[in-house]
C-alpha cells in the first residue's frame, strides 16, 4: 500500500511541470524580405528595404568596384526580386541574395566612391538615402547607424568571398570603365564631294589645248587599329586615344580633250577618253572623346580627333595625239597615255560619335561615327583635292 501511495505522489509532482512545458511552445516567426523600392527625390533616391520580423544589419563597403554592402540577420526567406535597376543618385543597382542561412545580403552598386548615404529604421524595415552632392555630404560621425538586434553568427563579411548566389552585373556603365583598350575593325566612307575637275592646258601647233579631267571618288574601305585609355576630366570620363588606319578606294577618271587643229585657229577637235584606278592612304589619329551618357551596357563618348594622312593618288599625265588629213574629229586619235602616281599628304580634322555596347568587362562591339575633313594642295593640279569623308565603323574593343 505503500509503495502505490508513493508512485502516485510523483506523478502528481511531474504532471503539472510537463504541462506548463508543453502549453508554453509557440512556433517561431518567419522573418521574410519581402520587398525593395526607390522613390527619386531631387538629385537623391531613397531606397526602402521592407523587413518582416524582428532584424539586425551589419553595413561595410568594398571597392573595384565600389558597392556598400547590407548583411540583415535573422532572415529565413527573401521574396524580394534578386536584382533592382535604379540609375539614380549615384546607385546602378541593387542586388540581393542568401550569404547564408540566417543572413540576407544586400549590394548596393555605386556609380563612384563619392556616394553619401544616411539610413533610418522605419516600421516596415529600413530606409537608405543616397546622393553624389559633395557639398552636403555628411561626415561619417554623422551617418545613422543602426545598432543590430541580432549579430550574424559569422565574422564581418570583409574577411569572406562574395556569396555564389549574388548576382554579378552583366556590364559596365562608362564611369566605371577604366584601364587601357585596344580597338580593332573596318568599315566603310563616303567621299563628301564625290566628284573633283580640273582644267589643264596643254601646247599642240602653236596653240593652247585644253583638256578637263573629272575624277569620280568610290566608297573608301577603312580598316583601324586603336589603342587608347580611360581617364577623367572635370569628373567627367574621357576616352583618349591613338589610332592608325587604312583606306582603300577606287575612283573612276573621265578625261575630254579640246586638240587645236593644225592650221585653222580656234578650231578645236574633241575626244574623250575614260579610266579606273585604285588609291591607298594611310593615316594616323589622336582622338579625345567625352562621355555623353551611359545606360547599362550601352555607353556614348564624342569629341574632336586630328590626324595626318600620306598616300598616292593617280593622275593623268600626259597624252600624245596622232593627226591625219583631213583633220578632222575622227581623224584625230591618241597614240600614248602616261599617269602620275602623285604622293599626296595633308593634315586633317574631324569629330566622332563612338557607341560602345559591352558583353562583359573586358568585351565591347563599336559603332564609330565620324566625319573629317582633309583637303590637300596639289601643286601638278595647280588646286587643291577635297578628300573629306564620313566614316561609319563597326568593331570591337578589349579592355584591360
Amino acid at each position: 500500500m505503500k509503495k502505490i501511495r508513493l508512485v502516485i505522489l510523483i506523478v502528481l509532482c511531474v504532471l503539472p511541470a510537463g504541462t506548463v512545458s508543453f502549453g508554453s511552445s509557440r512556433p517561431a516567426e518567419v522573418s521574410d524580405l519581402h520587398e525593395i523600392a526607390f522613390v527619386k527625390a531631387g538629385a537623391a533616391v531613397e531606397v526602402s528595404v521592407l523587413i518582416s520580423g524582428e532584424f539586425g544589419n551589419d553595413v561595410f563597403r568594398l571597392t573595384k568596384p565600389e558597392r556598400l554592402v547590407f548583411d540583415i540577420s535573422p532572415i529565413d526567406t527573401i521574396s524580394a526580386a534578386p536584382r533592382t535597376e535604379i540609375q539614380w543618385g549615384g546607385i546602378l543597382r541593387v542586388r540581393t541574395g542568401k550569404f547564408n542561412t540566417e543572413v540576407a545580403r544586400l549590394v548596393f552598386d555605386l556609380e563612384t566612391a563619392a556616394v553619401n548615404y544616411r539610413i533610418n529604421r522605419t516600421d516596415a524595415g529600413l530606409k537608405i538615402t543616397f546622393w553624389k552632392e559633395v557639398a552636403d555630404a555628411l561626415l561619417p560621425d554623422e551617418r545613422t547607424e543602426i545598432p543590430p538586434a541580432h549579430k550574424p553568427s559569422e565574422a564581418k563579411a570583409e574577411a569572406k568571398p562574395e556569396p555564389e548566389a549574388e548576382v554579378k552585373p552583366a556590364a559596365l556603365p562608362g564611369k566605371d570603365k577604366k584601364g587601357f583598350f585596344v580597338q580593332v575593325g573596318g568599315g566603310v566612307g563616303t567621299f563628301l564631294k564625290s566628284t573633283a575637275t580640273f582644267d589643264r592646258l596643254f601646247p599642240l601647233y602653236g596653240e593652247q589645248g585644253e583638256r578637263t579631267e573629272t575624277y569620280k571618288l568610290k566608297l573608301n574601305t577603312p580598316s583601324f587599329l586603336s589603342v587608347g585609355g580611360y581617364f577623367k576630366a572635370l569628373d567627367v570620363p574621357v576616352k583618349l586615344g591613338l589610332g592608325i588606319e587604312y583606306w582603300n578606294f577606287k575612283s573612276d577618271g573621265a578625261f575630254e580633250f579640246a586638240v587645236p587643229h593644225p592650221f585653222l585657229p580656234d578650231s578645236p577637235r574633241t575626244l574623250t577618253l575614260t579610266g579606273q584606278f585604285r588609291n591607298y592612304f594611310t593615316s594616323v589619329s589622336v582622338f579625345g572623346l567625352f562621355q555623353v551618357f551611359s545606360n547599362g551596357r550601352l555607353t556614348m563618348f564624342a569629341g574632336p580627333e586630328i590626324g595626318y594622312a600620306f598616300g598616292k593618288y593617280k593622275f593623268l599625265d600626259t597624252v600624245e595625239f596622232d593627226d591625219q588629213p583631213p583633220f578632222m574629229d575622227d581623224d584625230v586619235t591618241i597614240t600614248s597615255i602616261t599617269y602620275l602616281e602623285k604622293s599626296i599628304s595633308s593634315l586633317w580634322a574631324g569629330v566622332q560619335a563612338s557607341f560602345e555596347y559591352s558583353f562583359s568587362r573586358s568585351f565591347s562591339l563599336l559603332l564609330n561615327l565620324r566625319a573629317l575633313y582633309l583637303n590637300p594642295e596639289i601643286k601638278e593640279l595647280s588646286s587643291t583635292f577635297n578628300l573629306s569623308q564620313a566614316h561609319a565603323q563597326i568593331g570591337f574593343q578589349f579592355n584591360f
